[in-house]
């Protein structure tokens, strides 16, 4: 049984990591992946996703052991994989902490502290090699997300506030992902489009699970966060001049949710989207050029 437990220890272990990023569909495939994971799992590829970190150990950083010896790492991260040779784990908050978007958006750079993290997983799950996955998404809509949610969340802040200094043309998630891709001991970085996500939704699957996989559909007949009209947005603005506390988007949104008589949120002049969604284009082509980085197309 000892020399059983330590060649199972010693086994090869390809780990994908389905990084965020927030705002991104990541709910909508972490469920996607629970549903399934019975069938998957017979196909060699175990699942780590964040209901299972949050209420068994907390953090990742737990789950892997990382306060441990290095022998009681190597056995953590075999339980984990359970005999099998891959090992998906998702969670977003690897990358950085919601809350440090919510509280305005980062002037420099998106998670400033996403290379350091994922430098310290590397190093923690050496020598086993780390795949990096995350979709990205066009600095506009994603910014208008990242407020919608700070406001479902009952953090009020004016748009006003949270967007100054922020230019979304400057915001390039190539400053993350490049020197990401250079980690050493980090195998392949893939990326897709938050806004072609269903059209990608079976490469996805194919970069998590591996081939053989089971056929899992996306399933596109609800979004799992609609966001907030601007009539919500107002509203929430009215009540908290009023003195009202506590999860205004989220009565906002049930009051006014978003129709043809309730156009969605939309801040950002015209000019500026166009010049967005093409700085954003150029950062995703650039991107597919870079080594060790794939765009899912």
């Amino acid at each position: 049984m000892f020399h059983a437990e330590i060649e199972m220890q010693d086994k090869h272990i390809e780990i994908i990591l389905h990084a965020g990023a927030h705002k991104t569909a990541s709910t909508h495939l972490q469920n996607r992946l629970l549903e399934h994971e019975h069938l998957f799992a017979k196909t060699g590829c175990s699942y780590l996703g964040p209901e299972r970190i949050r209420d068994e150990f907390g953090t990742l950083w737990r789950a892997l052991g990382r306060s441990d010896s290095p022998a009681e790492q190597k056995r953590k991260l075999a339980a984990l994989a359970a005999g099998r040779s891959r090992l998906l784990i998702s969670e977003e908050n690897i990358i950085g902490g919601f809350k440090d978007l919510m509280n305005g958006p980062n002037r420099a750079m998106i998670y400033p502290k996403a290379l350091e993290r994922l430098t310290r997983l590397t190093q923690l799950v050496a020598p086993h090699p780390m795949h990096i996955a995350m979709a990205v998404r066009e600095p506009c809509s994603y910014y208008v997300s990242v407020y919608n949610q700070l406001l479902l969340s009952g953090r009020f802040q004016t748009w006003e506030r949270f967007s100054k200094g922020l230019d979304p043309t400057a915001v390039k998630w190539s400053d993350i992902l490049r020197p990401i891709a250079e980690i050493p001991g980090m195998a392949a970085v893939s990326i897709w489009r938050y806004e072609s996500y269903h059209e990608v939704f079976p490469q996805v699957l194919n970069t998590l699970l591996g081939r053989p996989r089971p056929d899992i559909p996306s399933r596109l007949e609800k979004r799992m966060h609609p966001g907030l009209s601007e009539q919500a947005v107002r509203a929430c603005c009215t009540w908290h001049a009023a003195g009202y506390g506590g999860r205004l988007g989220a009565v906002a949104r049930e009051d006014f949710p978003i129709s043809d008589a309730n156009p969605k949120f939309a801040p950002w002049p015209d000019e500026l989207l166009r010049e967005s969604q093409a700085a954003y284009g150029q950062d995703v082509e650039a991107l597919g050029r870079a080594p060790k980085i794939t765009v899912l197309e």
